[in-house]
């Protein structure tokens, strides 16, 4: 009988709390050019977001041989709507990779990082599922190891997009 009491006081708590919003999802632009990709989104308060994208490319049909990239991207995401996974969004997002590519006879291989801001909005196709358009811009700073086929490390800075996308959601409530 003791262990009874003691269980369900434990188990009091989760009978109060709210349930946690988690969304996964793949986003279809991508997968559209050969990047296999899957994400994660989670609340975290009424109207914002912890996201976490994982993408990655072997000889993607588009490219040719000798390519692949591999990005890890966390992103904090602001929903302007009045709740989490609805309406108008801003996001900041961290980037992280590794890739090898072939450019105009030059081979690239190396790591890059970098940081954007995001805009975009979600429409919601139905009860648990919804998709979002989002392009996003910042700056990325990448190291090749080997630029060309003198073995030269090179640093480069550049401004460009961090993140775009359609992306497909099944929501978990």
């Amino acid at each position: 009988m003791k262990k009874i009491i003691i269980l369900l006081l434990a188990l009091l708590p989760a009978l109060t709390m709210k349930a946690q919003m988690l969304a996964v999802h793949t986003d279809v632009a991508a997968l559209a050019l050969q990047t296999y990709n899957l994400g994660a989104e989670m609340n975290i308060n009424n109207r914002s977001t912890l996201n976490l994208d994982v993408m990655h490319t072997d000889n993607p049909y588009w490219a040719g041989s000798a390519t692949g990239i591999t990005i890890v991207q966390p992103e904090l995401r602001y929903y302007f709507g009045g709740r989490p996974m609805y309406h108008h969004f801003m996001g900041v997002s961290l980037l992280a990779a590794n890739y090898k590519l072939n450019w105009k006879d030059i081979r690239h291989k190396g790591i890059a990082a970098g940081a954007g801001l995001t805009l975009g909005y979600v429409f919601a196709l139905g009860h648990n599922f919804t998709i979002d358009a989002h392009t996003g811009i910042g700056i990325i700073v990448n190291h090749d190891r080997e630029r060309d086929f003198t073995g030269k490390n090179k640093w480069g800075y550049y401004i460009a997009p961090t993140k775009v996308g359609i992306t497909l959601s099944y929501i978990i409530r």
